[in-house]
C-alpha cells in the first residue's frame, strides 16, 4: 500500500461538490469518470480491493485539470492522488517514448517539421498508431504565424533586476515569440532575463504517473536556474508543475519557492502603469483559463488586470472561462473524441462573447484551440497574453 496514496485520498468525504466542476463526468454523467468516483477507485485498488487495471479506464479519461480541487470545500489535493494512482498503471514503451519525444524541443520541432510535409491537414490514424500508440487521427499544429513588431528600445526603464525565464520544451518548439515577447515586457518594467535551458520540467511526465522521469527532471531544472532569483514561466502547466517541487523532495522546496507566473509577476512589478500610458485602440477581447492556471497555481486576476489596464480594451466574460478545452498535455492525442467534444464547447462560448480574439497562457491550449477556430474557418485570434500585451506596447509606438 502506498501510505501518501492513502492519506490522500481518505480526505475526500464523497461529497458531490466536485460533480458539477468536473468535465468528464458532465459529458458522460458516470460516477467513475467523476473526481470522487476516481478517487474510490485510486483506494480500493490501493488497499488491494481491486486489481490496479481495472481502474484504468476511468483514471486514463481524466484531464487532470483540477477543477475539482477548487470546488471541493475539504482540500482534497486531487492532482496528487491522479498522480501517484498512475504511478500504478501499465505504459506501453510507444507511450513512454512518445512522451519523451514531445518534452524534448529538438525531436517535438523535427516531429511537427516531418509531419507538415504532408499535404493531409492530419497525420492518418494508422500513422499515429506507430508514433503515440493512439489509433485516432492527429490534427497537426499550425506552425505559428506571427512575428512580433520591431522592438523600440529608447525610453527603457533602467535595469533593476534580473530574473530567470524557463523555455521548457512545447512553448519552445511551437511558440518562441512567446519567448520573446516575454524578455520584451520585462524589459520593459526594467527587468532583464537569465534564459534557463533545461528542456523539460517534467510535467508531462507527472501527469502520467512517471515518477522517477519526472523527479530527474525537475531536479536537472533547479540545477540549471540561477541561485537567488525569480523563476519565471509563461506555461500554466509547467509553473503549476513547478510550484509543487517540493512535493518531489524536500530539497527542491527552495527552488519552487522562487517560481512565478509571468502574469503575476508583471502585475506585481508595475507592467499596469506602462499600459495605461498607451495610445488608446479600440479591442474585444475574452479570457481562457488555462487549467493548471486556475486550479493548479490559483491565479485568475492578474491576467484579466493587465488586460484592462489597457486603453481601449474591452474584457468580455467568458462562460465557463476556467473549464478545460480538452487539450490536458496528451490527453488530445489519446482521447481525441472526448477531446474535440471539449474543444468544441470552448470555442462555442469564445464565439458567442463576440470578441476579435481569445487570450489565454498555456501552449496546450493555445495550440488545440487554435486548431479549432482553423477547423471553423473562425476570424477569432488566440494569444497568449504577453504575445498580445507586447503587441499592443509595440503598436502604440509605433503610432
Amino acid at each position: 500500500m502506498n501510505s501518501r496514496l492513502d492519506e490522500l485520498s481518505s480526505q475526500c468525504i464523497r461529497c458531490g461538490f466536485c460533480l458539477e466542476s468536473c468535465p468528464t463526468f458532465q459529458l458522460t454523467g458516470e460516477e467513475q469518470h467523476s473526481p470522487r468516483g476516481r478517487i474510490m477507485l485510486a483506494r480500493q485498488a490501493n488497499e488491494g480491493k481491486i486489481p490496479w487495471p481495472e481502474t484504468a479506464d476511468a483514471l486514463d479519461h481524466c484531464l487532470g485539470c483540477r477543477a475539482c480541487e477548487t470546488a471541493c470545500p475539504s482540500g482534497v489535493k486531487y492532482g496528487q492522488i491522479l498522480e501517484l494512482a498512475r504511478e500504478h498503471l501499465p505504459k506501453t514503451k510507444t507511450e513512454i517514448q512518445f512522451t519523451d519525444r514531445i518534452s524534448n524541443p529538438q525531436k517535438m520541432k523535427w516531429m511537427l517539421r516531418l509531419a507538415r510535409l504532408s499535404p493531409l491537414k492530419t497525420v492518418p490514424g494508422s500513422i499515429n498508431q506507430l508514433v503515440t500508440g493512439s489509433r485516432f487521427p492527429l490534427d497537426i499544429p499550425s506552425e505559428h504565424p506571427r512575428t512580433l513588431s520591431t522592438f523600440k528600445a529608447q525610453n527603457l526603464p533602467k535595469v533593476r533586476g534580473q530574473v530567470g525565464l524557463v523555455l521548457g520544451c512545447a512553448m519552445r518548439a511551437m511558440y518562441s515569440p512567446v519567448h520573446e515577447a516575454t524578455r520584451r515586457l520585462l524589459r520593459r518594467i526594467g527587468f532583464e532575463t537569465v534564459t534557463i535551458e533545461s528542456p523539460c520540467c517534467g510535467a508531462l511526465h507527472a501527469h502520467q504517473g512517471l515518477h522517477q522521469q519526472a523527479v530527474n527532471r525537475l531536479r536537472a531544472l533547479a540545477k540549471d536556474s540561477p541561485p537567488d532569483l525569480p523563476i519565471l514561466t509563461n506555461s500554466a502547466g509547467c509553473g503549476s508543475h513547478m510550484k509543487e517541487a517540493g512535493n518531489f523532495g524536500l530539497e527542491l522546496q527552495g527552488f519552487a519557492a522562487r517560481v512565478q507566473d509571468i502574469s503575476e509577476f508583471l502585475l506585481a512589478h508595475g507592467l499596469p502603469e506602462v499600459l495605461s500610458e498607451l495610445t488608446p485602440r479600440a479591442r474585444t477581447l475574452t479570457y481562457h483559463d488555462a487549467c493548471h492556471l486556475a486550479h493548479g497555481q490559483r491565479i485568475t486576476a492578474p491576467p484579466r488586470v493587465l488586460l484592462e489596464s489597457v486603453p481601449g480594451v474591452t474584457l468580455v466574460p467568458l462562460e465557463h472561462a476556467d473549464r478545460c478545452c480538452g487539450s490536458a498535455g496528451t490527453y488530445s492525442v489519446y482521447h481525441r473524441d472526448w477531446a474535440l467534444d471539449l474543444v468544441k464547447k470552448k470555442f462555442d462560448t469564445i464565439e458567442a462573447t463576440g470578441s476579435e480574439a481569445v487570450i489565454l497562457g498555456n501552449p496546450g491550449c493555445q495550440s488545440w484551440i487554435t486548431q479549432e477556430s482553423r477547423r471553423r474557418n473562425s476570424p477569432i485570434q488566440v494569444y497568449h497574453l504577453v504575445e498580445i500585451l507586447e503587441q499592443i506596447c509595440a503598436e502604440s509606438e509605433s503610432g
